[in-house]
């Protein structure tokens, strides 16, 4: 995609560790209960790929896909759902996997949505947290790794519809005329 600089930020490697450790803990935490991993996408697919190769409990998958973004860097600030989770969730340990808690809007519209099918508990997974972008309260309970407030493509996280078949995480930046 023309128009953008892209600037490493976490490496395969990387990634690897962190999705590895997120998933002990998760393991650790859940036990043999079991759990529904709630996928947003499309960003969190390759997250989700990798973290469920590493857990050790009963499961099951869902996707739900909650689009806030147009076109561009910015949230549109309106959330739309245009695929919604088909699996009952009464009674169940939930765990919603996404790419990035940014704004936290959506993550906090899905959390509430999925609280009124009366699940034991929802909790939050997320590769990269920016903390400095939050514009309601809500926190991960499961974090791979704070990020500062730049925009991310890879590993499934794209922009407009592009790098998301990057297998590392950058951060890009508009090509101007004096950096091209």
């Amino acid at each position: 995609m023309e128009g953008y600089r892209l600037y490493p930020l976490l490496s395969r490697k990387q990634i690897e560790s962190i999705v590895k450790g997120l998933a002990d803990r998760i393991s650790k935490d859940y036990d043999q209960r079991g759990v529904v991993l709630v996928c947003i996408l499309k960003g969190a697919f390759m997250f989700l790929s990798d973290l469920v190769r590493h857990l050790h409990m009963p499961l099951q998958i869902d996707f739900v896909r909650l689009a806030s973004y147009g076109t561009g860097t910015t949230s549109s600030g309106r959330i739309e759902i245009t695929k919604d989770v088909e699996t009952p969730l009464e009674g169940k340990d939930v765990l919603i996997v996404e790419d990035i808690i940014d704004s936290g809007r959506t993550l906090l519209f899905l959390k509430e949505r999925l609280s009124l099918a009366n699940p034991r508990s929802v909790k939050v997974c997320a590769l990269l947290d920016k903390k400095t972008r939050r514009e309601v309260e809500i926190e991960g309970d499961y974090i791979g790794k704070e990020v500062e407030d730049v925009f991310i493509v890879g590993y499934g996280i794209d922009l407009n519809e592009a790098y998301r078949n990057l297998p590392e995480i950058y951060y890009v930046t508009p090509l101007t005329s004096s950096s091209e």
